[in-house]
């Protein structure tokens, strides 16, 4: 009973396998084998592909990035002081999605959750939570936005995701460029130190 019904399943599983690969029918051997190998190819490559989507920490550049636009982004085309190019490279790593902030690692499988590991609200740590949400960062993110707003008044307008769409673009406003870039290492510090307090320190 158990043997039949185990059959039955194997040749319904490979009926149905043979529906999704279109098969044409009787073939001899080297033709089959032919067939299977390239549908087993094609599979793999859907797979891989599929698990690019979920996993890629790329993903958020299609919010931030004219699909149109080749070479390198504005912001890096500008003189940037010495002292701030690790805020521009910050920039460059939270678009580029190689980051360590845990909604990455996560992803990535770093980690075992992505939640903040600098406040209490569970959230996840995402670029736009670090930066506008997180409530570790809460005074330097004041002194920020204070000079975005001066410059952009229509800032104080947008919600969370969309100031997050604004500085991560690559035609940030010059004027509020430096500030930023002292933002990203003022609070890329803060992190480090609470993570090390908790025994991380990366």
């Amino acid at each position: 009973s158990k043997g039949r019904g185990s059959s039955k399943n194997g040749a319904l599983f490979l009926e149905n396998l043979a529906l999704e690969a279109n098969w044409p029918g009787p073939l001899k051997k080297p033709a089959a084998k032919k067939f299977v190998n390239e549908f087993v190819a094609s599979r793999r490559v859907s797979e891989l592909a599929d698990g690019f989507k979920e996993m890629s920490t790329l993903r958020n550049m299609s919010n931030w990035v004219e699909k149109e636009r080749f070479g390198l982004p504005e912001y890096l085309l500008r003189t940037c002081p010495a002292s701030l190019r690790e805020g521009r490279r910050l920039k460059t790593k939270f678009r580029l999605g190689c980051h360590d902030l845990r909604s990455s690692s996560c992803r990535m499988q770093l980690v075992r959750n992505a939640q903040c590991p600098c406040c209490e609200s569970r959230e996840s740590e995402t670029i736009q939570h670090t930066l506008f949400e997180c409530t570790a960062f809460e005074e330097e993110r004041e002194v920020f936005l204070s000079r975005l707003y001066s410059v952009r008044p229509l800032a104080r307008q947008l919600n969370d995701e969309y100031r997050c769409r604004l500085v991560m673009g690559h035609k940030l406003p010059r004027e509020i460029e430096k500030t930023l870039y002292r933002y990203f290492i003022a609070i890329s510090k803060l992190r480090l130190g609470i993570l090390t307090e908790q025994g991380e320190g990366s």
